[in-house]
């Protein structure tokens, strides 16, 4: 009895161990089955998570007319009816499934970063923003065009090329090229005729490239921007080149007449530049050209004294090309590059450059005359320095000479009154002079003065 009930422990030991080896060879053998719907829940989450794809560091490239725009960068607080480039951008890419709605308002968020600032209307031929975002490879090579649909025609997104983690639009760029379109006249002196039959002769632009040369260099351009003081290390920047190319004709055609005009490209490079600094670079060439100032005026500029630049319009501003030789040497083997997009896109740059740009830019000028108003207001600007900073003596003749003018006009008006009241002709009528009449005086005294 003992013997039969020992037995049959020793099997059931045996039985027990045997089905534990079977669980633990199913284990090992990775065969352990499980219920078919928990089964099938976990291969589709492996499924999207083998689909989904990485977070990557990408370059997107872009060119826009920057007529409409309120500047390149979103800024807190700005009004809703005031439209800039990336608040257009960001529509665009969340319209097409790049961007949530969250990161649409949230963009720091994912890195977004822009390689240049530019003011409003002033336009980009080469503008290149960075971010980190999960993208589809098939998705990366249809993004300009998905993009495009949903942008304005002002703004025309060109590429989008995978770059490396560490790379950033603003801090990796290593020049920046500009460039400034004006019609020739603006480099008359002041005795010459302000209009457009003016052609700017070689010699003439070998004075303008002889002024803009005083430029290139390492200074302090404090007086070439707002809310900067001398000693503020960050006004001190680079200029690689600054020069005038070859002037151009262009012909306006309103129909009933055609009205040709000469136009100049002036183009800048350098490391980096601060809000005004090119257009206020500009208006401190044409006040020399023009006879407002000296040269020795311009050198000064970088001195500590402050002086009160004019700022030239930004119509004619183009940022030209944000430069990336240095990352395309130490990364090219790995990504596309960065500072050649290659022959097809270089060749719709120079259509979209020509079209929507420059085009614009000419027949803007043409019809709104924005130099010649600018130019026109030159005589009433005190250039030398702010005059509590220097005093009266310090002004330049010709603002001076205007104030003088303006002086001995209201004395003689005066001096009329008073004969008048003499008479008796006191009849409480005065004459009440609308704005357009008074501007017209101050300009025909402006002349003569």
């Amino acid at each position: 009895m003992l013997r039969s009930l020992f037995k049959a422990a020793i099997n059931m030991v045996k039985t027990a161990g045997q089905e534990g080896k079977d669980v633990l060879h199913k284990v090992a053998s990775g065969r352990v089955e499980k219920p078919t719907t928990t089964a099938t829940a976990e291969g589709e989450a492996a499924a999207a998570r083998a689909k989904k794809p990485k977070n990557r560091k990408y370059a997107l490239f872009l060119a826009y007319q920057g007529k409409n725009y309120f500047g390149m960068q979103v800024q807190s607080g700005m009004g809703t009816h005031q439209i800039t480039i990336e608040s257009k951008l960001l529509d665009a890419m969340l319209a097409t499934g790049m961007i949530n709605e969250q990161q649409r308002h949230k963009f720091f968020d994912w890195h977004f970063q822009r390689a240049a600032r530019t003011d409003r209307s002033v336009s980009a031929v080469r503008q290149v923003c960075s971010f980190y975002l999960p993208l589809e490879e098939s998705f990366v090579d249809e993004a300009p065009k998905l993009l495009n649909e949903k942008l304005p025609a002002d703004i025309r997104v060109l590429s989008l090329r995978r770059t490396v983690p560490s790379f950033h639009a603003q801090k990796k760029c290593d020049y920046r090229t500009y460039s400034y379109t004006l019609p020739t006249f603006a480099f008359a002196d002041v005795e010459s005729l302000t209009n457009a039959a003016f052609r700017l002769t070689p010699e003439r632009l070998a004075e303008v490239n002889d002024v803009l040369g005083l430029f290139v260099g390492t200074h302090n351009f404090f007086n070439y921007t707002s809310k900067k003081q001398h000693g503020d290390m960050s006004c001190n920047r680079y200029i690689v080149s600054f020069e005038c190319g070859k002037p151009f004709t262009y012909t306006h055609d309103i129909g009933l007449k055609k009205t040709e005009y000469e136009f100049a490209t002036i183009y800048i490079k350098g490391q980096s530049f601060m809000l005004h600094q090119i257009r206020k670079m500009i208006g401190m060439t044409l006040t020399i050209l023009r006879g407002f100032q000296h040269k020795s005026d311009l050198t000064r500029s970088f001195e500590s004294q402050r002086m009160d630049v004019p700022r030239a319009p930004g119509l004619g501003l183009i940022l030209e090309k944000v430069h990336y030789q240095c990352y395309d040497r130490q990364f090219s083997k790995q990504h596309a590059t960065l500072d050649d997009l290659g022959p097809e896109i270089e060749s719709t740059l120079s259509g979209i450059r020509d079209e929507l740009i420059i085009k614009e830019i000419l027949v803007t000028e043409a019809i709104t005359s924005s130099m010649l108003l600018w130019l026109s207001d030159l005589p009433k600007h005190d250039f030398r320095a702010i005059a509590e900073d220097e005093g009266d003596e310090r002004k330049s003749e010709l603002p001076m000479a205007y104030a003088k003018a303006n002086e001995a006009e209201k004395a003689v008006k005066e001096e009329e009154e008073d004969e008048e009241a003499a008479a008796g002709d006191d009849d409480g009528n005065e004459e009440v002079k609308t704005e357009a009449e008074v501007v017209q005086e101050e300009e025909k005294i402006a002349v003569q003065a």
